[in-house]
């Protein structure tokens, strides 16, 4: 049976409309919930699919009443308005907590310290005046250096120099809290779906006992009709997304980012945005946020350092970054249900006689046979200037692109035998079909040359591997094989 969520606006279109409602399912639609929509599917008797209703909307209405920084009667909005001790609640003291420890985690890349800044932003809006550079700068600093502390019961005093803004986190604690609250009111429930806005928890498998179908829109500019990038099963999951096209500020004629560098207190540019599936909902939005900031490279070690944590990461232009478990998300694919075989590649970068010897810069991908572009596999060398030196590769992946360029690049390595291995998917971590491709091979060495291999190689059944080809100056011997 198909089902889907509204994740990011896009899933329905690219499920094929609203889902059917199995027999003992009940769903709940309702607009202008946290300024955004709600959608709760409860798999339970009619009685106690209503009741997790009510508790689930009861349960967002009271934590929006302390937690909102768009309400002035909130909590967290007194909270900010003195710097004079105060006793907090339970939920907003756990919040900042979440809030701290991410910060920590992150080394201040994620931080919920920046509501003086994102007032600062808001006054140039109004204004059409920007901020200087170093103004900006002096209030990140002092919200760095700020020490707040959280103790079990005590009133706890905001510090001068910090405003706190909890958004990055909120919505997903809230979701995380309002599926506990459904679950508590219909304890017959055998599954439960709540998406608010794009971030959604899911508990247990669907009415179908399938993973839940949910549809990843391009979090750099999700809409109504764009076709999902791809669909993930999930179970007893979440998964949040952020990007930085969709909110931010204007100021005169030019549109800035609605995230701003903990650092700097500038909003990012050319940053890269984020899927994230993570067992609870707060800790999706806090990574997807976090993975909007990082160097890509940084941000997907993050994801494979965390147990159950998958992401895929969009650079500025779109180039796609899966970490390690986010292939195993993917629901198959029309016409591509099992991965080709894995692919060794051997590689050689041979000895050269030279006065002054650099190690070359080189990059390795799949391409097909038409010569687009499937999977980049490594690339050597990390400046930018150089690696303008690789025009083939330049041009289908580091051109203009430099988070791609952070997100795969590696130190140039002196010459000897390595491997690499293809797993038989593309950028995106979804599996490619059996058939013919190209393993593009370039090379190129300051005071040196330059050279490229375009090596044919088929994963279909019956494929006459291994091949082998041999460059005539930067490249040596590769080879490519099944294990």
């Amino acid at each position: 049976m198909k089902r889907c969520s509204l994740f990011l606006l896009a899933t329905c279109m690219a499920l094929g409309g609203l889902p059917s409602v199995a027999a003992g399912a009940a769903e709940l639609h309702r607009d202008d919930v946290l300024g955004t929509s709600l959608d709760l599917r409860v798999d339970a008797p009619a009685a106690q699919a209503a009741a997790a209703g009510r508790a689930a909307l009861a349960e967002i209405e009271r934590l929006d009443a302390l937690l909102s920084r768009w309400r002035a009667d909130s909590e967290l909005s007194r909270f900010n308005a003195t710097t004079a001790p105060q006793d907090l609640s339970h939920d907003l003291r756990a919040v900042l907590r979440l809030c701290e420890e991410w910060r920590a985690r992150t080394e201040g890349l994620f931080s919920c310290r920046l509501g003086g800044l994102a007032q600062r932003w808001q006054q140039a809006q109004d204004s059409g005046v920007l901020p200087t550079r170093e103004e900006l700068r002096a209030l990140a600093s002092a919200a760095n250096a700020a020490e707040v502390r959280l103790d079990d019961r005590q009133p706890v005093a905001r510090p001068p120099a910090v405003i706190f803004d909890v958004d990055a986190l909120a919505k997903g604690y809230i979701i995380d809290r309002a599926l506990a609250a459904a679950r508590a009111a219909a304890p017959a429930a055998t599954a439960i779906g709540l998406d608010i806005g794009g971030d959604a928890r899911y508990w247990q498998a669907d009415g179908a006992g399938q993973a839940w179908p949910v549809g990843v829109a391009d979090a750099r500019a999700p809409r109504d009709n764009r076709a999902a990038l791809a669909t993930v099963g999930l179970r007893s999951q979440a998964i949040a997304a952020s990007g930085h096209a969709t909110r931010g500020y204007t100021v005169g004629r030019r549109h800035y980012s609605h995230i701003l560098d903990p650092w700097s207190g500038w909003p990012m540019q050319f940053a890269p945005s984020a899927t994230v599936v993570a067992p609870d909902a707060s800790s999706a939005d806090a990574l997807a946020t976090a993975l909007s900031v990082m160097p890509i490279r940084s941000g997907l070690e993050l994801a494979d350092a965390l147990p159950d944590v998958a992401a895929l990461i969009l650079s500025d232009t779109g180039t796609a970054f899966a970490s390690q478990r986010w292939p195993g998300l993917l629901l198959p694919a029309s016409g591509a249900t099992v991965a080709p075989e894995r692919l060794v590649i051997d590689y050689q970068v041979p000895p050269l006689a030279s006065e002054r010897y650099h190690a070359p810069y080189l990059a390795l991908w799949i391409a097909r046979e038409d010569g687009s572009p499937v999977r980049q596999l490594l690339v050597l060398g990390e400046r930018s200037r150089y690696l303008k030196d690789l025009p083939q590769w330049w041009r289908r992946y580091g051109r203009d692109d430099l988070p791609a360029i952070q997100g795969i690049a590696r130190p140039t390595r002196l010459p000897g035998h390595y491997s690499v291995a293809w797993d038989g998917r593309d950028d995106r971590g979804q599996v490619t079909p059996p058939g013919a491709y190209r393993l593009q091979v370039e090379a190129a060495r300051q005071g040196g040359g330059h050279e490229f291999l375009s090596v044919p190689i088929d994963t279909g059944q019956g494929s006459d591997l291994p091949t082998q080809a041999h460059g005539s100056s930067e490249i040596g011997t590769v080879q490519v094989s099944k294990p």
